[in-house]
C-alpha cells in the first residue's frame, strides 16, 4: 500500500522532473522552504528511508549533509570530495525556518540564506502552484484531497506526529478525514489490539522488531487479557479467536475493520482456517463473502432477456439479500464489488419505474436536469465499482435489462418534441463579467456536473448550477464554438466546422485569436493571468477518455473531477472573483453497446466517424429524424433515432438528440463565505505623497511601505496602519525626495512577517 511518505517522495521527485526539456537544462537543485520547520521529521525520513538526497540548512554535520549556506553551495557545485552525495541525482535543499518570499528577496533576505538565493534561478522551488509555501495540511489537501480540521490541537498534533502519519497507508488516512486531534493522538499511543494484528500478519518479523523486552510484555498481555500465548499457541489459535469475536477479541476485530489494508496476510490466514459448521459471525469469514459474490454474479447474469418489471423486482430482492455486505470488512478490501454495484443498480431500478416522458422541451429539460440525470449517475456509479471482466458482464447485463428501453423512450420523447417545436437558438458575442474565468470542460454531462458541484461545495465553494441546451449536432466542432463568448463572429463552413469572418477554420488557434481580440485572456493549463480582467481556460479530458475507454470511462471520472476541482480552486485562490464552468455537449453511455440503425451511405457527404449523426447530401431524402446544422440552416443533419447509433459496437457516443447529449450544466463557482480568504492588495491610488490602499481579507494585519520589503528600517511612511474590516487604509510618505522611487507595499502579520506585497512608484498614479 502507498504510504504518505511514498506520496511526499513522489511529489518531490515529480517537482524535480517538472521542467521544459526542449529549452531548459535540468535544475541544479530543488529548494524546499519551510518557514515553520514542521517538515523536519519528514525530511529525515525521506533521506534515510527513501534515499532522497536532501541537504539541510543548519548546524554543520557533514554526515547528515547538513550545514550553513556556503557548505551547501559547495555540495551543489561538487567542490567537496567524498561527500557521498549521488552524482546523478538532483539534490533537494531543505530550508527549515525560511520562506519562499524570504528566499526570493535577493540581497534583502535573511543573511543565512543569501548565498542560496541565486540557486532559485538555476534550480526550482518546491511550493504550491499558487506560490505559497507547503504546509503539511496544505499538501494533504492539494495532493491527496485529505482534509484536516483547523483547530489548534489538530495543528499541533499533526506536527508532533507527522513521522508516524508518514508510515500510514493513504487509504487509511483518507478513511479518517477530516483528520482531527483524536485520530492523530491515537497514532502515538500503545495499542495492543493493533500489536496483536501486526503479529498475526507477520509473526516472526514482529517478534524480532519488538525485541526480548517488548516481546515478553506482549506475551503477558495476550495471556492475561486475550486468552492465548502467542509463543505456544501460535497464529492459528489467534485466527480462531479473532473470527469468533468473543469477549475482548470483538475489540480486536473492530481494530482490524478500521484499517484492514495494514494487515494484508490476515485474509489468507482466515481462508486457510476451516469454516465452522455454524459460524457465529458470517462477516468474519471471507469464504462466505466470496460465495455470496458468486451467487450475486450469477443472479445478475440470469437477468439476460428477463422482462423489465421482473428484472427490477429481482434487483430489489438482491439488494435486500446482499446490501449488508457493504458494511463487512471484505468490502473495504475491495472483495465485494458487485455488492457495491448493486446499490446503484437498485437506485436505477427505482428511478426507471418513472415514465413521465413527453411535454415541451423546457418541461423535459427541467425534468432531466432535476431528476432523470440520477439514472445516468446510477449507471456510471455501478460501472465504476467493477473492474474484472466477469463482474462487468454481470453489471452490464443488469443495466441493459432495466434501463435500455427506458433510456430509449426518454430520448425518443425528447426527439419527437424537438422536431415538432425546435427551440430558438442563436449565435451571439457576449462579454464575461469582470474578474470572471470561463472554464471549458469537454463533455461535462449533467450527472458529472452534479458530482463536480458536490465536490466544490465540500471544499467550501458556493455553486450555482443551471442547465442550458447544446446545439446540433452535439459535437465538439459544432457545440464548443457556440458556447464561447465570440460565437457571433463565426459562420458555417465545410465538414460541419464553423469558420471566422476571415474564412479561417474555427479550431484552437483561430478561436484563441478571436478571444484575445475581444480582450479575453487565454490561460494555459497552469496560468492565472490578470485576475482583474476576463479569461478563458480549458481543463479535463472526459470526452477523450469516453471515446477511448467506452464503458470503462466511469473508472477515470474521479481523477478527472479532482483535476477540474483543483484547477477551479486554484483560480479562485489566485484572486479571480468567480469561475463559470461551461461545456459543449453531454453523451450517451450504455455498456454492451448502443443498438445500430442502418444509414444509406449514398445519402451522406461524410462517410467516416459519424455515430449518432450524419450530414446529408443536398436533395437526399430519408425517414430518419433530420435537423438543421446550427451554423448553417441549409445543411441538414440526419440523427440516429432514440439511443441508437449508425455504427455498431459503440458504448459511448454523442452528436445526436437526447437529454443526455443536449441538456448540459453550467456552474458558477465563487468562494464560500466560510472559505479562507486570500490576501490581495488592490491597485494602489496616490494623491500626492499619500497612498490609498485596499487590502482584501487582511483585517487586523498591518500595512507598511518600504524600499526593501524585508527590512523594517527602510520604511518610508510616517506610521504603519492596521487594516480595518473594510480593508481601506492610507499612508503618508513625508519625504518628497522619494517621489518617483520604486517601493513595496507590504502586509505584515502579528509577528511582523511579510505575508504579501505589491510594487508601487511613490507619488505616481
Amino acid at each position: 500500500m502507498t504510504t504518505l511518505l511514498d506520496a511526499i517522495d513522489n511529489a518531490i521527485r515529480a517537482a524535480i522532473r517538472d521542467y521544459n526539456r526542449e529549452n531548459t537544462t535540468p535544475p541544479v537543485a530543488l529548494l524546499w522552504p519551510d518557514p515553520s520547520g514542521e517538515w523536519q521529521p519528514v525530511a529525515t525520513l525521506l533521506r534515510e528511508e527513501k534515499g532522497l538526497p536532501i541537504i539541510t540548512l543548519g548546524d554543520y554535520d557533514p554526515g547528515q549533509w547538513r550545514g550553513p549556506a556556503i557548505y551547501i553551495r559547495c555540495l551543489v557545485e561538487g567542490t567537496l570530495p567524498g561527500t557521498g552525495l549521488p552524482d546523478n541525482e538532483t539534490p533537494v535543499i531543505y530550508l527549515p525556518g525560511y520562506s519562499r518570499i524570504e528566499l526570493r528577496n535577493i540581497g534583502d533576505g535573511p543573511e543565512p540564506i543569501q548565498p542560496l538565493a541565486e540557486l532559485q534561478y538555476r534550480g526550482a522551488i518546491w511550493s504550491h502552484r499558487n506560490g505559497r509555501d507547503w504546509t503539511i495540511a496544505r499538501f494533504l489537501k492539494a495532493h491527496l484531497d485529505i482534509a484536516t480540521t483547523s483547530d489548534q490541537d489538530t495543528k499541533k498534533l499533526l506536527r508532533d506526529n507527522i513521522d508516524k502519519l508518514c508510515n500510514e497507508p493513504i487509504s487509511s488516512i483518507k478513511s479518517h478525514q477530516p483528520l482531527n486531534a483524536a485520530y492523530l493522538a491515537s497514532l502515538a499511543q500503545p495499542d495492543y489490539r493493533k500489536q496483536i494484528l501486526l503479529w498475526m500478519n507477520s509473526p516472526q518479523e514482529e517478534k524480532e522488531r519488538m525485541g526480548p523486552k517488548d516481546w515478553s510484555s506482549f506475551r503477558y498481555i495476550c495471556k492475561t487479557d486475550y486468552g492465548f500465548d502467542p509463543h505456544t499457541d501460535g497464529v492459528a489459535t489467534a485466527v480462531e479467536l479473532l473470527t469468533s469475536q468473543g469477549k475482548r477479541w470483538a475489540d480486536v476485530w473492530e481494530r482490524y475493520r478500521e484499517n484492514p489494508h495494514a494487515y494484508p496476510n490476515i485474509p489468507t490466514l482466515i481462508r486457510n482456517t476451516p469454516l465452522p459448521p455454524l459460524p457465529m459471525f458470517s462477516e468474519s469469514w471471507p469464504q462466505i463473502n466470496d460465495a455470496m459474490e458468486e451467487d450475486l454474479r450469477q443472479a445478475l447474469l440470469n437477468l439476460q432477456g428477463a422482462p423489465i418489471d421482473e428484472a427490477r423486482r429481482e434487483i430489489l430482492r438482491l439488494e435486500e439479500e446482499h446490501g449488508d455486505r457493504r458494511s463487512w470488512v471484505w468490502a473495504d478490501l475491495g472483495e465485494s464489488p458487485l455488492a457495491f454495484a448493486l446499490q446503484h443498480l437498485s437506485r436505477l431500478a427505482k428511478l426507471t419505474e418513472d415514465f413521465r416522458f413527453g411535454g415541451t422541451i423546457e418541461e423535459q429539460s427541467k425534468r432531466y436536469a432535476n431528476e432523470y440525470w440520477k439514472a445516468d449517475d446510477a449507471i456510471v456509479m455501478a460501472l465504476a465499482h467493477v473492474r474484472r471482466q466477469e463482474d462487468r458482464k454481470a453489471v452490464t447485463t443488469a443495466i441493459r435489462a432495466i434501463a435500455r428501453k427506458w433510456l430509449d423512450d426518454l430520448a425518443t420523447a425528447f426527439q419527437d418534441e424537438w422536431l415538432k417545436s425546435p427551440p430558438e437558438q442563436h449565435k451571439e458575442t457576449w462579454e464575461p463579467s469582470q474578474g470572471e474565468v470561463l472554464l471549458f470542460v469537454d463533455g461535462l454531462r449533467m450527472d458529472i456536473g452534479r458530482r463536480l458541484e458536490e465536490r466544490l461545495q465540500r471544499s467550501g465553494c458556493t455553486c450555482t448550477l443551471t442547465y442550458r441546451l447544446s446545439v446540433l449536432p452535439t459535437t465538439t466542432e459544432t457545440a464548443k464554438p457556440a458556447v464561447m463568448p465570440i460565437a457571433g463572429e463565426l459562420a458555417g463552413g465545410q465538414n460541419l466546422t464553423p469558420v471566422t469572418r476571415t474564412g479561417a477554420v474555427a479550431q484552437i488557434s483561430a478561436l484563441r485569436t478571436l478571444l484575445k481580440e475581444q480582450k479575453i485572456q487565454v490561460l494555459g493549463d497552469d496560468g492565472y493571468g490578470d485576475t482583474e480582467g476576463r479569461a478563458w481556460t480549458e481543463c479535463g479530458n472526459i470526452d477523450r477518455a469516453g471515446h477511448e475507454r467506452g464503458s470503462e470511462l466511469p473508472a477515470a471520472l474521479d481523477d478527472e473531477l479532482a483535476t477540474i476541482e483543483r484547477r477551479i480552486i486554484d483560480l479562485l485562490d489566485a484572486g479571480w472573483q468567480q469561475v463559470r464552468v461551461v461545456t459543449d455537449h453531454g453523451w450517451l453511455l450504455l455498456p454492451g453497446g448502443l443498438n445500430k440503425t442502418d444509414l444509406l451511405q449514398s445519402l451522406v457527404s461524410f462517410k467516416k466517424g459519424r455515430g449518432r449523426y450524419a450530414d446529408l447530401l443536398p436533395d437526399s431524402t430519408t425517414n430518419l429524424p433530420t435537423v438543421a446544422w446550427f451554423w448553417d440552416r441549409n445543411v441538414r443533419i440526419a440523427l440516429a433515432p432514440g439511443i441508437t447509433c449508425f455504427e455498431a459496437g459503440r458504448e459511448y457516443d454523442h452528436g445526436g438528440l437526447s437529454p443526455q447529449e443536449v441538456v448540459v450544466p453550467e456552474i458558477v463557482v465563487t468562494r464560500g463565505s466560510g472559505a479562507a480568504q486570500r490576501l490581495v492588495i488592490q491597485t494602489p491610488s496616490w494623491r500626492g505623497l499619500r497612498c490609498h490602499i485596499t487590502v482584501d481579507g487582511a483585517e487586523g494585519y498591518t500595512v507598511d511601505i518600504r524600499l526593501k520589503p524585508g527590512d523594517p528600517a527602510t520604511s518610508v511612511t510616517k506610521d504603519k496602519k492596521t487594516v480595518p474590516r473594510e480593508g481601506a487604509v492610507s499612508l503618508l510618505v513625508p519625504d518628497d525626495n522619494l517621489e518617483g522611487k520604486e517601493a513595496m507595499i507590504v502586509v505584515l502579520d502579528e509577528n511582523e512577517n511579510t505575508v504579501t506585497q505589491r510594487k508601487t512608484i511613490i507619488g505616481v498614479e
